[in-house]
């Protein structure tokens, strides 16, 4: 009889304010959930297909993000465009729920007011301003705050051209593809600068492909046909996400052996650059061995949810690193320039802020063993650092303490679950 896997269950002090992580290698296999961008992208497509469960996303380590679009898309079904309104949408902290459902309730015609938490109201939307602006809808800020919430949308979207720079968030870009497939005529966007981010777009054409819609790339943006709305047949069942194997992977880099199932060998993820971003700054570091201190240039433009994790590798690696492009990194959950500056001074690293990103000279974990010092890191209740700063414990001479671990709930809930399963050692204190 074969022995049934025990798995084991995260304490109930996981709700405290604070987690005490021991250094400690990690073994054993883990499967990651599932893409969060690629969940929101497919509840949406499947929304306009007429059957949100045409999206197949698994009950079991929902992050709070797909939470909170899955409750608006529902709140969304049921709302008549006739009524005054307003139909009231809660974002929570999920900034992919608010950009993409504000030009979704545009081309809806429904009344919607968007309200959200933690440092959501701060999260810039104004690009959609422009796109609105005489095409039939209104944006309307409640509070006169400066804030972006609440806000209200009013009217209803046509299908035209319209215009969007890309090298601000490829959210506004997604958003507006999807909503316009809703429409019957043709639309196009097009983009007034490069497009950053570009995999992100990639996925959602990819996604909207999969629901019937095909995008026609041009020059410089996009093109609907507009001449079918959104429909499927069968669930499309959602990959598992690469910008949460990241954190295994970098677990590996530093010593641990986690095995990651279930990853996809063909993906439109962008975060997947993350092995080969682990390969560079290996070969960096032989190259430093040989000659001369090598520098290592991680461009974050596209890839910039890698870049906490990323940095813990970097400061385990004998190179100097530089991170470039992450201007962007300033309007996420947390400044994720400081905050990651922040994490790893507290571990002992070398690490300088640029106008754009950071320098990191590191020291090798491979000829120093265990790099990083121990000691209370400020997760400014940001998903990516706390899972960042677990993952650093691996490579840690004393235990590594986090304040806000709950914050996990945005992206991998059983985050520390599997960590616990792959043999760490966490120790919950109550401090609140």
């Amino acid at each position: 009889m074969e022995k049934e896997e025990v798995k084991v269950q995260i304490p109930a002090l996981f709700s405290a304010g604070r987690l005490d992580i021991e250094p400690g290698k990690l073994t054993g296999a883990v499967r990651v959930p599932q893409s969060k961008s690629m969940a929101h992208r497919a509840l949406i497509m499947a929304f306009l297909s007429g059957d949100i469960s045409l999206a197949k996303i698994q009950k079991e380590n929902v992050s709070d993000d797909i939470r909170a679009t899955e409750a608006a898309l529902i709140k969304l079904s049921s709302a008549d465009p006739k009524e005054e309104g307003p139909v009231i949408i809660d974002c929570k902290e999920s900034g992919s729920t608010l950009r993409f459902l504000i030009p979704l309730v545009a081309v809806l015609g429904i009344h919607t007011r968007f309200i959200g938490s933690g440092r959501l109201p701060n999260r810039p939307v104004r690009e959609y301003e422009k796109v609105f602006d005489g095409n039939g809808a209104q944006m309307i800020y409640v509070d006169q705050t400066g804030l972006s919430l609440p806000l209200e949308i009013r009217g209803r979207l046509l299908p035209g051209e319209y215009e969007l720079p890309g090298n601000v968030s490829s959210q506004y870009i997604s958003g507006l593809l999807m909503a316009l497939s809703a429409l019957e005529g043709p639309s196009r966007l097009r983009l007034t600068t490069e497009l950053e981010s570009r995999p992100y777009v990639d996925m959602t054409c990819q996604v909207m492909e999969e629901f019937g819609v095909h995008v026609a790339q041009e020059a410089n943006g996009y093109y609907l046909a507009g001449l079918s709305r959104p429909s499927r047949k069968i669930p499309y069942d959602v990959e598992c996400d690469y910008s949460q194997a990241a954190f295994w992977l970098v677990g590996n880099y530093l010593g641990a052996a986690v095995v990651l199932e279930g990853l996809p060998k063909k993906t439109f993820q962008g975060d997947r650059a993350i092995e080969n971003l682990l390969s560079g700054l290996l070969s960096a570091e032989e190259s430093s061995e040989k000659n001369a201190l090598s520098v290592f240039e991680m461009d974050a433009k596209d890839v910039p949810d890698l870049v906490p994790v990323f940095s813990v590798a970097a400061a385990a690696t004998g190179c100097e690193t530089h991170i470039i492009h992450g201007e962007r990194l300033r309007l996420k959950e947390s400044d994720r320039i400081a905050s990651t500056a922040d994490m790893l001074k507290v571990l002992g690293a070398d690490v300088t802020i640029t106008d754009d990103g950071l320098i990191i000279r590191g020291k090798s974990i491979r000829r120093n063993g265990s790099v990083f010092s121990g000691g209370t890191i400020n997760s400014y209740k940001d998903h990516r650092l706390v899972m960042a700063s677990a993952i650093a414990a691996i490579g840690a001479k004393e235990k590594i303490s986090i304040l806000d671990p709950v914050a996990v709930e945005k992206s991998y809930p059983g985050f520390f679950e599997d960590y616990l399963n792959l043999g760490g050692r966490i120790y919950g204190i109550n401090v609140g």
